[in-house]
Protein backbone atom coordinates (compact mmCIF):
# COMPACT_ATOMS: atom_id res chain seq x y z
CA UNK A 1 0.00 0.00 0.00
CA UNK A 2 1.10 3.55 -0.57
CA UNK A 3 0.21 6.03 1.22
CA UNK A 4 0.05 9.40 0.15
CA UNK A 5 -0.38 12.05 3.89
CA UNK A 6 -1.72 15.09 2.47
CA UNK A 7 -1.49 17.37 5.92
CA UNK A 8 -3.29 20.06 4.60
CA UNK A 9 -6.03 18.05 3.00
CA UNK A 10 -7.36 18.51 -0.46
CA UNK A 11 -6.05 22.11 -0.69
CA UNK A 12 -3.38 20.63 -1.22
CA UNK A 13 -3.99 18.52 -3.83
CA UNK A 14 -3.61 19.47 -7.55
CA UNK A 15 -3.95 18.59 -10.84
CA UNK A 16 -1.88 18.87 -13.77
CA UNK A 17 -0.86 17.23 -17.51
CA UNK A 18 2.47 15.44 -18.57
CA UNK A 19 3.41 15.51 -22.03
CA UNK A 20 6.62 13.68 -21.03
CA UNK A 21 4.64 11.19 -19.85
CA UNK A 22 2.65 10.90 -22.11
CA UNK A 23 5.26 10.11 -24.38
CA UNK A 24 6.37 7.34 -22.09
CA UNK A 25 3.15 5.83 -21.84
CA UNK A 26 3.21 5.24 -25.23
CA UNK A 27 7.01 3.72 -25.12
CA UNK A 28 5.51 1.46 -22.76
CA UNK A 29 2.30 0.58 -24.93
CA UNK A 30 4.13 0.03 -28.04
CA UNK A 31 6.16 -2.86 -26.11
CA UNK A 32 2.81 -4.67 -25.33
CA UNK A 33 0.21 -3.47 -27.96
CA UNK A 34 -1.70 -6.67 -27.13
CA UNK A 35 -2.41 -5.40 -23.88
CA UNK A 36 -4.52 -2.50 -25.10
CA UNK A 37 -6.87 -2.94 -27.90
CA UNK A 38 -8.56 0.46 -27.44
CA UNK A 39 -5.60 1.51 -29.48
CA UNK A 40 -5.17 -0.87 -32.16
CA UNK A 41 -6.73 1.17 -34.57
CA UNK A 42 -5.16 4.37 -33.95
CA UNK A 43 -1.76 2.68 -33.85
CA UNK A 44 -2.63 1.10 -37.54
CA UNK A 45 -3.54 4.32 -38.66
CA UNK A 46 0.58 5.58 -37.53
CA UNK A 47 2.18 2.38 -37.96
CA UNK A 48 4.67 3.45 -40.15
CA UNK A 49 5.39 6.67 -38.39
CA UNK A 50 5.79 4.69 -35.07
CA UNK A 51 8.07 2.12 -36.83
CA UNK A 52 10.71 5.31 -37.26
CA UNK A 53 11.89 6.11 -34.01
CA UNK A 54 15.04 3.85 -32.56
CA UNK A 55 13.18 3.21 -29.01
CA UNK A 56 15.49 0.82 -27.66
CA UNK A 57 17.57 3.05 -25.50
CA UNK A 58 14.02 4.00 -23.72
CA UNK A 59 12.09 0.63 -23.44
CA UNK A 60 15.32 -1.49 -22.50
CA UNK A 61 13.26 -0.35 -18.94
CA UNK A 62 10.29 -1.57 -19.94
CA UNK A 63 9.94 -5.29 -19.16
CA UNK A 64 6.11 -5.83 -18.06
CA UNK A 65 5.81 -5.64 -14.52
CA UNK A 66 9.06 -4.01 -13.88
CA UNK A 67 10.12 -1.13 -12.20
CA UNK A 68 10.46 1.70 -14.51
CA UNK A 69 12.99 4.82 -13.32
CA UNK A 70 11.82 7.70 -12.25
CA UNK A 71 13.94 9.95 -13.79
CA UNK A 72 12.24 9.31 -16.75
CA UNK A 73 9.08 11.32 -15.83
CA UNK A 74 9.72 13.82 -13.90
CA UNK A 75 6.61 15.40 -12.13
CA UNK A 76 4.73 18.55 -13.42
CA UNK A 77 5.58 21.82 -12.29
CA UNK A 78 2.43 23.50 -13.41
CA UNK A 79 -1.03 22.61 -14.58
CA UNK A 80 0.14 22.72 -18.18
CA UNK A 81 4.01 22.26 -18.87
CA UNK A 82 5.47 21.73 -22.14
CA UNK A 83 7.67 18.53 -23.04
CA UNK A 84 10.45 20.84 -23.41
CA UNK A 85 10.63 21.79 -19.49
CA UNK A 86 9.49 17.80 -19.06
CA UNK A 87 12.90 16.97 -20.97
CA UNK A 88 15.26 19.46 -19.13
CA UNK A 89 14.19 18.15 -15.78
CA UNK A 90 14.39 14.86 -16.66
CA UNK A 91 18.40 15.56 -17.99
CA UNK A 92 18.93 17.62 -14.51
CA UNK A 93 18.12 14.74 -13.15
CA UNK A 94 20.82 13.99 -10.29
CA UNK A 95 23.51 10.91 -11.03
CA UNK A 96 23.09 9.41 -7.78
CA UNK A 97 19.30 9.65 -8.56
CA UNK A 98 19.51 8.33 -12.22
CA UNK A 99 22.34 5.36 -10.70
CA UNK A 100 20.59 4.10 -7.89
CA UNK A 101 16.83 4.16 -10.45
CA UNK A 102 18.60 2.17 -12.66
CA UNK A 103 20.01 -0.22 -10.34
CA UNK A 104 16.33 -1.10 -9.66
CA UNK A 105 15.18 -1.18 -12.68
CA UNK A 106 17.98 -3.47 -14.15
CA UNK A 107 17.85 -6.36 -11.61
CA UNK A 108 16.76 -8.84 -14.43
CA UNK A 109 19.00 -7.89 -17.26
CA UNK A 110 21.24 -9.75 -18.43
CA UNK A 111 24.79 -8.75 -16.96
CA UNK A 112 26.03 -7.08 -20.15
CA UNK A 113 23.14 -4.62 -20.38
CA UNK A 114 23.33 -3.93 -16.78
CA UNK A 115 26.97 -3.12 -16.75
CA UNK A 116 26.34 -0.96 -19.81
CA UNK A 117 24.19 1.34 -18.39
CA UNK A 118 25.30 1.26 -14.56
CA UNK A 119 28.98 2.21 -15.86
CA UNK A 120 27.30 5.20 -16.86
CA UNK A 121 24.34 6.13 -15.63
CA UNK A 122 24.31 9.81 -17.22
CA UNK A 123 24.87 8.65 -21.07
CA UNK A 124 22.27 5.79 -20.30
CA UNK A 125 19.71 8.92 -19.06
CA UNK A 126 20.96 10.94 -22.30
CA UNK A 127 20.38 8.13 -24.78
CA UNK A 128 16.72 7.64 -23.57
CA UNK A 129 15.92 11.54 -23.44
CA UNK A 130 17.09 11.04 -27.12
CA UNK A 131 14.73 8.64 -27.84
CA UNK A 132 12.00 9.95 -25.98
CA UNK A 133 12.29 13.27 -28.21
CA UNK A 134 12.44 11.39 -31.97
CA UNK A 135 8.81 9.31 -30.12
CA UNK A 136 8.00 13.26 -29.53
CA UNK A 137 8.22 14.52 -32.21
CA UNK A 138 7.15 11.55 -35.07
CA UNK A 139 3.63 10.76 -33.26
CA UNK A 140 2.99 12.68 -30.45
CA UNK A 141 3.61 16.68 -31.45
CA UNK A 142 1.49 16.14 -34.29
CA UNK A 143 -1.69 15.36 -32.17
CA UNK A 144 -0.56 17.30 -29.00
CA UNK A 145 -2.94 19.75 -29.45
CA UNK A 146 -6.22 17.35 -29.58
CA UNK A 147 -4.86 15.66 -26.46
CA UNK A 148 -4.10 18.78 -24.54
CA UNK A 149 -7.98 19.64 -25.56
CA UNK A 150 -8.61 16.06 -23.99
CA UNK A 151 -6.20 16.61 -21.06
CA UNK A 152 -7.75 20.08 -20.14
CA UNK A 153 -11.41 18.73 -20.34
CA UNK A 154 -10.68 16.18 -17.77
CA UNK A 155 -8.99 18.38 -15.34
CA UNK A 156 -11.91 20.41 -16.03
CA UNK A 157 -14.22 17.90 -15.44
CA UNK A 158 -12.45 16.44 -12.22
CA UNK A 159 -12.36 19.62 -10.41
CA UNK A 160 -16.31 20.49 -10.70
CA UNK A 161 -16.76 16.99 -9.37
CA UNK A 162 -14.24 17.26 -6.16
CA UNK A 163 -16.42 20.79 -5.51
CA UNK A 164 -19.33 19.13 -5.81
CA UNK A 165 -18.64 15.74 -3.80
CA UNK A 166 -15.24 15.83 -2.19
CA UNK A 167 -12.27 14.05 -2.93
CA UNK A 168 -13.27 10.95 -1.18
CA UNK A 169 -16.28 10.63 -3.50
CA UNK A 170 -13.71 11.29 -6.29
CA UNK A 171 -10.92 9.25 -6.37
CA UNK A 172 -12.13 6.19 -6.70
CA UNK A 173 -13.53 7.44 -10.16
CA UNK A 174 -10.02 7.65 -11.27
CA UNK A 175 -9.21 3.95 -10.48
CA UNK A 176 -10.38 1.54 -8.04
CA UNK A 177 -7.35 0.73 -6.35
CA UNK A 178 -7.00 4.59 -5.47
CA UNK A 179 -8.96 5.70 -2.04
CA UNK A 180 -9.03 8.56 0.27
CA UNK A 181 -9.60 8.53 4.24
CA UNK A 182 -9.28 11.87 6.59
CA UNK A 183 -5.92 13.19 5.20
CA UNK A 184 -4.17 10.04 3.32
CA UNK A 185 -4.62 8.71 0.25
CA UNK A 186 -3.75 4.94 -0.27
CA UNK A 187 -3.10 3.18 -3.04
CA UNK A 188 -3.24 -0.26 -3.01
CA UNK A 189 -0.25 -1.63 -4.43
CA UNK A 190 2.78 -4.41 -3.74
CA UNK A 191 4.99 -1.86 -2.07
CA UNK A 192 4.60 -0.53 1.41
CA UNK A 193 5.27 3.41 1.66
CA UNK A 194 4.88 6.19 3.32
CA UNK A 195 5.06 9.41 1.78
CA UNK A 196 4.12 12.99 3.30
CA UNK A 197 2.77 15.08 0.67
CA UNK A 198 2.99 18.32 3.29
CA UNK A 199 6.56 18.45 3.27
CA UNK A 200 6.76 18.02 -0.93
CA UNK A 201 4.96 20.55 -2.03
CA UNK A 202 1.47 18.65 -2.13
CA UNK A 203 0.09 15.97 -4.30
CA UNK A 204 -0.41 16.20 -8.35
CA UNK A 205 -3.21 13.70 -9.79
CA UNK A 206 -2.32 13.64 -13.50
CA UNK A 207 -4.72 12.36 -16.10
CA UNK A 208 -3.32 10.45 -18.86
CA UNK A 209 -4.25 8.99 -22.66
CA UNK A 210 -1.80 6.27 -23.02
CA UNK A 211 -2.54 4.40 -19.69
CA UNK A 212 -5.74 2.19 -19.16
CA UNK A 213 -5.76 -0.46 -16.79
CA UNK A 214 -3.17 0.92 -14.16
CA UNK A 215 -2.40 3.50 -11.73
CA UNK A 216 0.82 5.01 -11.34
CA UNK A 217 2.67 6.67 -8.31
CA UNK A 218 5.42 8.78 -7.98
CA UNK A 219 7.21 8.20 -4.42
CA UNK A 220 11.15 9.65 -5.37
CA UNK A 221 12.32 11.98 -2.95
CA UNK A 222 13.55 13.58 -5.92
CA UNK A 223 10.19 14.80 -7.29
CA UNK A 224 6.61 16.30 -6.24
CA UNK A 225 4.69 13.14 -5.35
CA UNK A 226 1.71 12.36 -8.03
CA UNK A 227 -0.90 9.90 -9.14
CA UNK A 228 -0.61 9.55 -13.07
CA UNK A 229 -4.41 7.52 -13.56
CA UNK A 230 -6.56 6.63 -16.84
CA UNK A 231 -8.23 10.01 -18.15
CA UNK A 232 -11.93 9.31 -19.13
CA UNK A 233 -11.18 11.63 -22.40
CA UNK A 234 -11.24 8.46 -24.49
CA UNK A 235 -13.12 9.64 -27.76
CA UNK A 236 -9.52 10.47 -28.88
CA UNK A 237 -9.29 7.25 -29.85
CA UNK A 238 -13.11 5.64 -30.44
CA UNK A 239 -16.04 7.70 -31.36
CA UNK A 240 -18.40 7.80 -28.31
CA UNK A 241 -21.52 4.93 -28.45
CA UNK A 242 -24.66 5.91 -28.57
CA UNK A 243 -27.93 4.18 -28.03
CA UNK A 244 -30.38 3.52 -30.90
CA UNK A 245 -33.16 5.08 -29.27
CA UNK A 246 -31.07 8.32 -28.53
CA UNK A 247 -30.11 8.48 -32.37
CA UNK A 248 -33.84 7.92 -33.42
CA UNK A 249 -34.74 11.08 -30.73
CA UNK A 250 -32.43 13.24 -31.65
CA UNK A 251 -30.43 12.59 -34.68
CA UNK A 252 -26.85 10.84 -34.87
CA UNK A 253 -24.79 13.77 -35.07
CA UNK A 254 -26.45 14.96 -31.69
CA UNK A 255 -26.60 12.17 -30.17
CA UNK A 256 -23.09 11.42 -30.29
CA UNK A 257 -22.66 14.92 -28.80
CA UNK A 258 -24.31 14.18 -26.24
CA UNK A 259 -22.45 11.56 -25.46
CA UNK A 260 -18.80 12.96 -25.90
CA UNK A 261 -19.94 15.62 -23.22
CA UNK A 262 -19.79 13.29 -20.04
CA UNK A 263 -16.74 15.11 -20.10
CA UNK A 264 -17.03 19.34 -20.55
CA UNK A 265 -15.46 20.34 -23.98
CA UNK A 266 -14.78 22.98 -26.32
CA UNK A 267 -16.45 23.58 -29.70
CA UNK A 268 -13.85 23.14 -31.66
CA UNK A 269 -13.15 19.63 -30.17
CA UNK A 270 -16.66 18.40 -30.63
CA UNK A 271 -16.33 19.43 -34.35
CA UNK A 272 -13.44 17.04 -35.08
CA UNK A 273 -15.26 14.42 -32.71
CA UNK A 274 -18.50 14.08 -34.98
CA UNK A 275 -16.79 15.00 -37.94
CA UNK A 276 -18.11 18.46 -38.25
CA UNK A 277 -17.05 21.90 -38.92
CA UNK A 278 -17.16 24.35 -35.86
CA UNK A 279 -19.91 26.28 -37.29
CA UNK A 280 -22.16 23.13 -37.88
CA UNK A 281 -21.09 21.88 -34.46
CA UNK A 282 -22.41 25.32 -32.75
CA UNK A 283 -25.62 24.69 -34.65
CA UNK A 284 -26.20 21.27 -32.97
CA UNK A 285 -25.16 22.61 -29.64
CA UNK A 286 -27.64 25.54 -29.32
CA UNK A 287 -30.27 23.09 -30.27
CA UNK A 288 -29.02 21.12 -27.31
CA UNK A 289 -28.22 23.91 -24.98
CA UNK A 290 -32.08 25.26 -26.03
CA UNK A 291 -33.30 21.97 -24.84
CA UNK A 292 -32.03 21.93 -21.75
CA UNK A 293 -29.59 19.46 -21.96
CA UNK A 294 -26.39 20.93 -21.80
CA UNK A 295 -24.79 24.27 -20.43
CA UNK A 296 -22.15 26.51 -21.96
CA UNK A 297 -19.48 28.24 -20.33
CA UNK A 298 -17.77 31.18 -22.05
CA UNK A 299 -14.71 32.63 -21.47
CA UNK A 300 -13.46 35.21 -24.20
CA UNK A 301 -13.88 33.47 -27.77
CA UNK A 302 -13.71 30.00 -26.20
CA UNK A 303 -16.93 27.96 -24.80
CA UNK A 304 -16.76 25.06 -22.58
CA UNK A 305 -20.18 22.74 -22.90
CA UNK A 306 -20.98 20.32 -20.71
CA UNK A 307 -23.91 17.97 -19.65
CA UNK A 308 -26.60 19.18 -17.04
CA UNK A 309 -28.57 16.73 -15.01
CA UNK A 310 -31.52 16.30 -17.64
CA UNK A 311 -28.88 15.45 -19.93
CA UNK A 312 -27.07 13.37 -17.90
CA UNK A 313 -30.98 11.62 -16.60
CA UNK A 314 -31.44 11.36 -20.75
CA UNK A 315 -28.01 9.70 -21.70
CA UNK A 316 -28.29 7.13 -18.60
CA UNK A 317 -31.98 5.96 -19.97
CA UNK A 318 -31.25 5.48 -23.51
CA UNK A 319 -28.18 3.64 -22.22
CA UNK A 320 -28.45 0.01 -22.47
CA UNK A 321 -29.59 -2.11 -19.44
CA UNK A 322 -26.74 -5.41 -18.92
Amino acid sequence: MIRYRLGAGAASVRWAMSPIHEVVSLAQLLTEPQRHPLFHSWLRRRRLRLSFPDLRALTVFMADGTYRPDFLDPSPMSSEPTFEEGMAALLAAPTDQTYAELADATTGQKAPVRRELLDDPDRARSRAADALYRLWKTAVEPEWPSMRQALRAEMLDRALQVNREGLRAVLPRLHPSAACEGDTITVDKAVDIDVDCSERQGLILVPSLFITDRIQCTTSDHWTPAIYYPASGRYLWSPPATARSLDRLLGRTRSRILAALTTPLQTTVVARLVNVAPPTASEHLAVLRDAGLIDSIRSGRTATHELTEAGRTLLDAASPRS
